[in-house]
């Protein structure tokens, strides 16, 4: 349920996620600024989201002991999802905070564009790193689903492994910039597969799979 329903608020809250908007370059520093703390909360939300996805996946995948697409792909969509706080934290966090510390001691507000760049090619990196660790993580995890039966199953494993391939070679081909639009683009991509993925599990919940003690490694 918690991934169902952080695969849904996700969406949601990219609608909510602030855009700077200024005749030039000081104007939109300055606006950047003033929407400092709506753009905390945004972000705020969505690295709870991120969280939750992270720790419901990561309880999922102890359900599937031995399975080597599993292993590879938790661990590639950890390492997504770690850079993407970080993306997160810069774009909600670092470059409010420090315009809002900055602004009133420089002359101009241009003379803050040199860092604010810098920030902005950071959280762009972390992002890029993130949706490709992310989206190979579902594809390998939709890669392993595919020995499962039923038309959830099947549509989970095949719409990860399409949006998931889609997302990849979008980015590394340069066709999804990691603007708010490209960036609500992936968030709604990946998140139908968590929701997709999180009604198979309780619909077929607790005989998907086998869990295993990790004390004995015996079934349980």
């Amino acid at each position: 349920m918690l991934l169902i329903a952080s695969g849904v608020l996700a969406p949601l809250i990219m609608i909510f996620h602030p855009t700077a908007q200024g005749a030039d370059m000081a104007a939109r520093l300055t606006r950047l600024s003033e929407i400092s703390a709506l753009s905390r909360h945004v972000h705020l939300a969505m690295i709870v989201c991120i969280i939750a996805l992270w720790l419901s996946l990561a309880h999922l995948a102890r359900r599937w002991p031995g399975n080597g697409w599993v292993w590879a792909a938790m661990r590639l969509y950890t390492l997504g999802a770690a850079a993407m706080l970080g993306a997160a934290l810069i774009s909600g966090f670092l470059i409010g905070d420090y315009l809002q510390r900055v602004l009133p001691l420089i002359p101009l507000a241009e003379d803050a564009l040199p860092s604010v760049l810098l920030a902005f090619s950071a959280n762009q990196v972390l992002a890029g790193f993130g949706t490709l660790g992310m989206s190979a993580g579902i594809v390998l995890w939709s890669v392993a689903m595919l020995r499962h039966a039923g038309p959830l199953a099947i549509a989970c494993s095949a719409y990860g492994a399409i949006a998931g391939l889609l997302c990849l070679i979008g980015y590394a081909m340069g066709m999804i910039s990691l603007d708010v639009p490209g960036m609500t683009f992936v968030v709604v991509a990946q998140s139908l597969w968590y929701c997709l993925l999180g009604l198979w599990i309780v619909r077929t919940s607790p005989d998907v799979t086998t869990m295993t003690s990790p004390d004995d490694g015996q079934r349980v």
